[in-house]
C-alpha cells in the first residue's frame, strides 16, 4: 500500500506553523504524511510569505509538481491555505460577481484548479483569514493573554454578530479577523502575536470544534481525510 503524502503551499508562516503543529498531526493519525512549504515573496532576497500577485502561486505550485512525484512507496498530493481576504484580484475566477461568500471561494478554488490543470491539486481558500480559526473559540486568548476578558468579549461578539459563524466575519485593512485581534487585544495592552499564538489557539481549540464551527474549513479537512484511501478511485470533486 502506497503511502499518501500531502504537500501544502501555505501563504505564510502562521499558516505553515498550523500545518506543522496542528494540521499535520491531525492527518498523521489518518496514515497520511504532511509536509509544507511557504509562498516565496521574492526569490533574489530569498523571502518567503505574503500572496502579492497569482504569478507567485503558479511558479511555486509548477516548482512543487515537479519537486515532487510519486515513486514505489509514496503518492503525492497538493493544497493550499490561501486567505480569501486580500487575495490579489489577478487570481483565476477573481473577476465573477458572486454574492455567497461559500459560493464565490469555493468557485475561486475550482478556477485554481483548473487553470493549474492537475487533478492531485485540492486547493483551499480560508473564509475570510486564518484567524476565523481563532475566532472559533477566542477564550483561548486569555491563556496566552490572562487580562484580555473585555477584548474576548468584544471578539465573541463579532462572531455572534455573523449568527455564530466565524467564518463569515469579514473586513477592510482596519477589520478584518486579524485586525480585530490586534485592536482588541491592543485595548488591553497587548500585542498580539498572530505567527506564534495563532496557531497554538486553533490547536488547543482542536480540529474536531474547528471543522464543525468553520463550514469550508470543515469540508476541507474531510476531503483530506479521504486520501488516506487513496488506493480507491475517489471522486474529490
Amino acid at each position: 500500500m502506497m503511502i499518501p503524502v500531502l504537500i501544502v503551499l501555505c501563504e505564510g508562516q502562521t499558516e505553515d506553523r498550523f500545518v506543522h503543529d496542528v494540521l499535520a498531526p491531525f492527518l498523521r493519525a489518518r496514515g497520511i504524511v504532511v509536509k509544507s512549504r511557504i509562498l516565496v515573496t521574492s526569490k533574489k532576497k530569498n523571502v518567503r510569505g505574503g500572496l502579492i500577485h497569482y504569478a507567485q502561486v503558479k511558479r511555486d505550485l509548477n516548482i512543487l509538481f515537479g519537486e515532487f512525484s510519486d515513486n514505489a512507496t509514496e503518492k503525492y498530493w497538493f493544497t493550499t491555505m490561501f486567505d480569501y481576504y486580500a487575495l490579489p484580484d489577478d487570481f483565476p475566477g477573481f473577476g465573477e460577481k458572486i454574492a455567497d461568500p461559500y459560493q464565490r471561494v469555493q468557485h475561486l478554488e475550482d478556477a485554481l484548479k483548473q487553470d493549474m490543470g492537475y487533478y492531485r491539486l485540492l486547493p483551499y481558500i480560508q473564509l475570510h483569514e486564518f484567524e476565523a480559526l481563532v475566532l472559533s473559540n477566542p477564550d483561548y486568548l486569555l491563556d496566552e493573554y490572562p487580562n484580555s476578558k473585555e477584548a474576548v468579549q468584544v471578539l465573541k461578539k463579532s462572531v455572534e454578530e455573523k449568527k455564530g459563524n466565524p467564518e463569515l466575519v469579514n473586513g477592510n485593512v482596519s477589520t478584518a479577523p486579524s485586525k480585530r485581534i490586534f485592536k482588541a487585544l491592543s485595548a488591553c495592552n497587548y500585542s498580539y502575536n498572530k505567527k506564534k499564538v495563532g496557531p497554538e489557539v486553533a490547536g488547543k481549540i482542536g480540529m474536531e470544534k474547528l471543522m464543525e464551527e468553520c463550514k469550508h474549513f470543515g469540508e476541507w479537512v474531510e476531503k483530506l481525510c479521504y486520501l488516506g484511501n487513496s488506493e480507491e478511485k475517489m471522486d474529490l470533486y
